[in-house]
């Protein structure tokens, strides 16, 4: 058997295959010495792959286990992810984090309630690219405080060419269940799914 056959072939299917060729060797020919040796080399590499990748499989299990346990011990507490909605408090000031692709000239940030009725708009000059952040009161355009649930936000800039510029926006939101999609966890945020390599940041629930 050549040595691209062997490695084509099972462990079991390998050692059939020899034990027949053998058994049916012709006494007054017997294989030669040389490829007897060969075959055996061969056989004992293909076990030595078999047990190695039987050694992987079994790492990658364990692995898998331990994500599993990390991501199921984040449940109940606040992250960070790519989003849009604000779990607003009524007479709480909430943080709007948004990421600039390129500097920006003017930045604006439009809030609706869940009606989808823009209920504040807040305007900014200049910033640079990256992570920014800004800090909405509560209140709407009107100075009328707004009670608490899901508000949505979304950022405008414009680079100095006005121009749009790329913009991610970024929300706080409780963990309260993981989901695994062919071996992808996903957090459950904010009543919606988001994958977990989303998350950049991870807060204690107390904050």
């Amino acid at each position: 058997m050549e040595a691209h056959a062997v490695n084509g072939l099972g462990k079991d299917v390998f050692i059939k295959m020899l034990t027949t060729e053998l058994k049916y060797q012709d006494p007054l020919q017997p294989m030669d010495s040389a490829a007897f040796i060969t075959q055996l080399a061969q056989f004992s590499e293909l076990e030595e792959m078999g047990n190695i990748r039987v050694l992987m499989d079994g790492v990658a299990a364990s692995l898998t286990s331990v994500n599993n346990l990390g991501m199921a011990g984040l449940i109940g507490k606040d992250v960070q992810v790519e989003g849009r909605v604000i779990p607003h408090v009524e007479g709480l000031p909430d943080t709007l984090k948004y990421y600039l692709g390129t500097n920006a000239g003017s930045v604006s940030i439009k809030i609706q309630n869940s009606a989808g009725d823009v209920v504040r708009k807040i305007g900014f000059g200049a910033q640079l690219a990256g992570m920014n952040s800004a800090v909405w009161d509560g209140f709407d355009n009107n100075g009328n405080l707004l009670p608490s649930g899901d508000y949505i936000f979304s950022v405008e800039a414009k680079d100095a060419a006005n121009s749009p510029v790329t913009v991610a926006e970024y929300t706080f939101g409780r963990v309260t269940g993981v989901n695994y999609k062919a071996g992808v966890p996903y957090f459950i945020v904010n009543g919606g799914e988001v994958p977990a390599a989303t998350v950049s940041e991870v807060r204690s629930s107390a904050q």
